[in-house]
């Protein structure tokens, strides 16, 4: 059975709160920064970014807090590039 509350991560990197949240039900993947919406994914999208980040485990679709604290990093890194 799928959960209906979102798995949460949270993380501080550069004092910035940042959290994603993914639903096992619809596929949906929200990263926010100190609460605003930052990026948000949808299948097959969501799977996609969550498995670049985490390798073939789930395929994306059942990512765990590891995975998401992965893509949370990962996701900072890519909008401080210039």
């Amino acid at each position: 059975m799928l959960s209906s509350d979102p798995r949460r991560v949270t993380a501080y990197i550069d004092d910035t709160v940042v959290c994603a949240e993914y639903s096992e039900q619809t596929g949906q993947l929200c990263l926010r920064q100190d609460g605003a919406l930052l990026r948000e994914w949808f299948p097959p999208h969501s799977w996609i970014a969550i498995a670049s980040v985490a390798g073939a485990r789930h395929w994306g679709t059942r990512p765990t807090d590891e995975d998401l604290l992965a893509l949370l990093r990962n996701e900072m890194t890519l909008l401080r590039t210039p």
